[in-house]
């Protein structure tokens, strides 16, 4: 075995065991990570295009459409005319989707807590400069880059 190999492994294994415990705290209200990450990033950002929906998405991000599709037949989301282009639209919550965006805001505290209780401070932050290295220039590296852009 290879080190490197070890940490794929290793990066994988945590990225599956934490996608696995927010899918459980999530599962009482219907959601999935993927709709929770569309409902909180709608919810910060207010009414977005799909293409820049896109921009912040790490789940879905290449084809958003079906997953926005499938969150505005559940009446969480809105498609409303762009008023700066005809032929765009914007999404929106619903007001169920602003109910729901609240309730996976508290979920992701309890998600939150979660890590806190496995590591320290200094070890998400080593974490996460080792992993954003990891991924420079790539879609991912970039979807991160946009949605913590303003709050670094």
């Amino acid at each position: 075995m290879t080190l490197p190999k070890r940490f794929r492994d290793t990066i994988l294994a945590a990225q599956r065991s934490g996608h696995r415990v927010f899918a459980d705290m999530l599962r009482p209200l219907g959601l999935t990570p993927a709709w929770a990450e569309v409902l909180a990033t709608l919810e910060e950002n207010r009414a977005l295009s799909i293409r820049e929906l896109s921009h912040f998405l790490i789940c879905e991000a290449d084809h958003p459409s079906r997953l926005i599709k499938r969150m505005e037949e559940k009446g969480l989301i809105t498609r409303t005319p762009d008023p700066n282009d005809r032929r765009a639209v914007k999404l929106a919550l619903t007001e169920s989707g602003q109910v729901a965006a609240y309730k996976v805001a508290q979920i992701e505290a309890g998600f939150n807590e979660w890590i806190e209780q496995r590591l320290n401070a200094d070890n998400v932050s080593t974490t996460i400069l080792t992993l954003e290295r990891l991924m420079k220039g790539t879609p991912e590296a970039r979807s991160l880059q946009n949605r913590y852009a303003d709050k670094q």
